[in-house]
């Protein structure tokens, strides 16, 4: 059983999962990731009649977002996977966004907050049946979000996906009908997703890296 956790921003997440989603948890946390998580962890373990000790892989967002929020998910994942001798797989939380949108017509961009009424994001392409990222990883306020969707349009169908709100939604909708904006509930981080990522890295024998633990930052701001 692999259990995935995400701090990344003020939603919470976490997912158990063995090749099939055993039970999936999404919430408001605000800035209280530390104090809530390891409760949600037990409370979705007992609902399944599982301890920690089933407990085969762990798996958490590595971010970008919340620098305290992200700490917290990554110590309790380390803490977890080190207390159990199981491996530990750190995740993009930009990868979760984008692998959990069903589009294959262009590039989409994924953005979460960062704070402070700035956001991270950056833009993937289609690779086969997954996304590649292109460039870095950028903070933007809106604007320069808006600017950077709009000079890469180029008369090509894009999407975007994550945590916009409804200021956001309306600069964006200006754009113009060749940039699909996922719903407020397709947009959110799904940890089902963040699990099924690293279980399939487990499952093609690919160990945790150094940077597993680590978190993601941004390269520079927009």
């Amino acid at each position: 059983m692999l259990l995935a956790v995400d701090t990344s921003t003020s939603q919470a997440g976490l997912a158990l999962y063995d090749g099939r989603v055993r039970t999936e948890l999404v919430w408001h946390a605000g800035r209280d990731h530390g104090r809530q998580l390891m409760p949600a962890i037990d409370q979705s373990l007992n609902r399944l009649g599982l301890k920690a000790n089933d407990l085969t892989a762990v798996a958490a967002a590595r971010g970008p977002g919340s620098f305290t929020g992200l700490r917290v998910g990554l110590a309790v994942a380390q803490g977890l996977a080190l207390a159990l001798r199981v491996p530990m797989y750190g995740i993009g939380s930009l990868d979760v966004l984008v692998s959990s949108v069903a589009w294959g017509n262009g590039p989409v961009w994924a953005v979460v907050e960062a704070g402070r009424g700035r956001m991270a994001t950056a833009v993937f392409e289609p690779d086969g049946d997954s996304f590649r990222k292109i460039g870095s990883v950028v903070g933007v306020d809106l604007d320069s979000l808006v600017r950077l969707v709009q000079e890469r349009q180029h008369g090509e169908r894009s999407a975007i996906v994550g945590d916009l709100d409804q200021e956001a939604r309306r600069r964006l909708g200006e754009l113009g009908p060749s940039l699909w904006l996922a719903s407020p509930a397709l947009a959110v981080r799904r940890p089902a997703v963040l699990a099924e990522l690293a279980w399939q890295r487990r499952e093609r024998g690919q160990q945790p890296g150094p940077d597993d633990g680590e978190p993601i930052y941004l390269a520079r701001s927009q």
